[in-house]
């Protein structure tokens, strides 16, 4: 029932790979290309580290994890270059030492998620569908994946310098030909570093209250991105945890968003019966994932060749498709897809016949994901996402007990809210120094800043941006911004110069 979306809605979150929030979702009855409990990596001792199902939400990953692109080499192939026959994802721990320098540290590259912990990915994946073949369109950081889920392509960047002036997007194909489209954000989007986004702001950037408000008033584009929010702030004793869920940030509040667009969506009923939600993650961020990551093509083979010639994806991300008219538990298993995609989908559902309309070689030849709707009616049933606990669900605790593992028994966690677990720390310190992704959010802000009107300014003094406290409030500044200016009425010079204008096209009409 592809002809049933009027609204694609993409909410892409941060560097954790499939194995790592769904692979210990596999059982006999749901054989998704999870984890059996068995899957190991050296450390630089010999020792194997096992996989575990016991990952905490903050904690384990500080610090971050390396997956810039010759990490990322070392992860799959064991070697800087990227070259070899295998074996292949064997790679993570030893990687993860070279970043703590402490060989027990890193083995917590191995541990992942006990479904139960991240009810609202686990639940929305087994009553939807999800696909796990599904990987990042780099092996490397975030900024060349959110290119590709842009705009098929990354420059011939694998780095995360942070302007994309000349990227070419989906948000412009689809302005081109008449379909709307909209990023919403919380504090901070790619879209402030590409050229075309940052000139007509007021047209595609909006915020994560105006989703919810389009959600409401069944008002959604035909495409759109939700980023959520990449820095901790602290203001007026009041304390806003990042939620994008990128290590070591907090993975309880991207669950929370996560549940929170869901229920933006399912809360109307014209809203959710003509949408399709995509959820995803940009990169795996560092962490064990154990499919090796296929060929494909390069998005632009005429680009002189820099290090990397974009034949290979990156490693497998989580991947969960959400609308009525999926059934349930759907596993998408048959086909590769990358973050194109996104693009490749958003293509073939708004621009049926018009020609000429891919981006790249990628999203050309990207596989599609729209035929997943095959119910012929929507269904009428209402998700409960429940609270998280400690236990497992009881065919994957079998399953952990025949590969040898336990743990504790706990509560199954089936009620009817969305609670903050009890044991859940949330560190109110917003004063970490600034991430790679961070100290690129701010680039990213300066450059906005420069390329707009004057009035639209901060006057914020970018080399004191060193902390995420201070990333946080120049980028709340910078939305301030963005509001006033969507506010602000045409000048009276422009109303006179526009009526003056129309005054002299009567005045040539009655002449004709």
């Amino acid at each position: 029932m592809a002809n049933k979306i009027e609204h694609i809605v993409v909410l892409m979150m941060e560097n954790r790979s499939f194995d790592h929030m769904l692979g210990f979702l596999k059982r006999p009855n749901y054989p998704i290309d999870g984890l059996d409990g068995n899957e190991t990596n050296p450390d630089s001792q010999a020792q194997l580290v096992q996989v575990s199902h016991d990952a905490h939400y903050a904690g384990d990953l500080t610090p971050d994890p390396g997956h810039d692109f010759i990490s990322v080499n070392e992860q799959i192939f064991g070697n800087s270059q990227g070259t070899g026959n295998g074996p292949f994802m064997k790679g993570f721990v030893k990687a993860y030492q070279g970043i703590t320098k402490n060989v027990d540290k890193s083995h917590n590259i191995m541990r992942c998620f006990n479904p139960s912990r991240i009810p609202a990915l686990a639940t929305l994946a087994q009553e939807f569908a999800v696909c796990d073949r599904w990987f990042a369109s780099v092996p490397g950081p975030t900024l060349p994946n959110r290119a590709f889920a842009y705009g098929a392509t990354s420059l011939g960047r694998v780095d995360m310098t942070p302007l994309y002036l000349q990227l070419k997007t989906i948000f412009e194909r689809l302005d081109e030909n008449g379909v709307s489209s909209k990023i919403y954000s919380t504090d901070w989007s790619l879209g402030m570093g590409v050229g075309f986004l940052i000139k007509n702001a007021k047209k595609f950037l909006f915020f994560f209250d105006d989703f919810k408000k389009d959600c409401k008033n069944n008002k959604l584009p035909a495409f759109c991105f939700v980023e959520p929010r990449f820095n901790d702030l602290s203001t007026s004793g009041e304390f806003f945890p990042a939620a994008d869920q990128h290590p070591d940030h907090n993975v309880f509040q991207g669950e929370k968003v996560i549940k929170a667009v869901y229920d933006a969506i399912r809360n109307n009923q014209k809203t959710w019966e003509s949408t399709l939600l995509v959820i995803t993650y940009d990169e795996h961020g560092g962490i064990y994932d154990h499919v090796t990551p296929p060929a494909t093509v390069n998005p632009e083979p005429n680009r002189p060749p820099g290090i990397f010639n974009f034949e290979r994806l990156g490693v497998r991300v989580p991947a969960v498709l959400v609308s009525p008219y999926i059934p349930k538990r759907t596993i998408i298993n048959d086909r590769v897809f990358d973050h194109a995609s996104i693009i490749s989908t958003a293509r073939k559902v708004f621009l049926k016949g018009v020609p000429n309309s891919a981006l790249t070689e990628r999203d050309r030849n990207a596989n599609t994901f729209e035929d997943c709707l095959t119910l012929a009616s929507p269904r009428q049933d209402k998700v409960t996402i429940p609270n998280p606990s400690d236990a497992l669900p009881p065919l994957t605790n079998a399953l952990l007990q025949a590969a040898g593992i336990t743990h504790a028994p706990g509560n199954a966690g089936v009620t009817a809210g969305f609670a903050l677990p009890r044991n859940l720390d949330l560190s109110q310190t917003s004063n970490n120094p600034l991430n790679d992704l961070q100290a690129a959010m701010v680039q990213h802000a300066f450059a906005f800043e420069a390329l707009r009107s004057p009035a639209d300014h901060t006057d914020t003094r970018v080399s004191a941006v060193t902390t995420e406290q201070g990333a946080a409030e120049y980028l709340a500044g910078i939305r301030r911004t963005i509001e006033r200016s969507r506010r602000r009425r045409p000048s009276r010079a422009r109303n006179v110069k526009s009526g003056a204008a129309k005054s002299k096209a009567r005045k040539t009409s009655k002449k004709k």
